[in-house]
């Protein structure tokens, strides 16, 4: 399902990079590894759902965690901040795992080709309270219709 385009994991990785430092977060978790495969055109249409929309249920899912702690933040700025870049080895535990099983399985000739399937099947079984599988709830995506195309 998923074309050869060039070096798709490095672009998904550095992808996600970008996402959590234009956050403004220090670590790369899984909620950004979703958001840099929504980057992958083909990865965004098998899931259904674009970068924009996943962005905005991403900063409604950080407005309401704000709100139960009882702060509530106004408009933010269009423009983001600047902020400094993530380092490389700042990966959540959950995303450096999903991103190893996804490297896993597939074979260095094949790697191009398959790792954005095997990230998105491994983030679409992540489970709560892992902020992608919150995000992916929040987004409406159905799990099991994706795996089944998917696989």
């Amino acid at each position: 399902m998923f074309g050869r385009q060039k070096s798709s994991v490095t672009v998904i990785v550095k992808a996600a990079f970008e996402e959590a430092r234009l956050r403004g977060d220090r670590r790369l978790g899984t909620e950004h590894l979703l958001l840099g495969l929504l980057h992958h055109d083909e990865a965004a249409r098998a899931l259904g759902v674009d970068l924009a929309a996943a962005r905005a249920a991403l900063e409604q899912l950080d407005r309401a965690a704000l709100r139960m702690l009882g702060l509530e933040v106004g408009e933010l700025p269009d423009t983001p901040r600047k902020h400094p870049a993530v380092p490389a080895t700042a990966l959540t535990s959950s995303a450096r795992a999903v991103l190893n099983q996804a490297i896993k399985a597939t074979t260095v000739k094949t790697r191009d080709a398959e790792v954005p399937r095997h990230l998105a099947l491994g983030l679409l079984a992540q489970k709560s309270p892992d902020p992608v599988a919150q995000l992916v709830d929040q987004l409406g995506i159905d799990r099991a219709a994706i795996r089944a195309r998917l696989a």
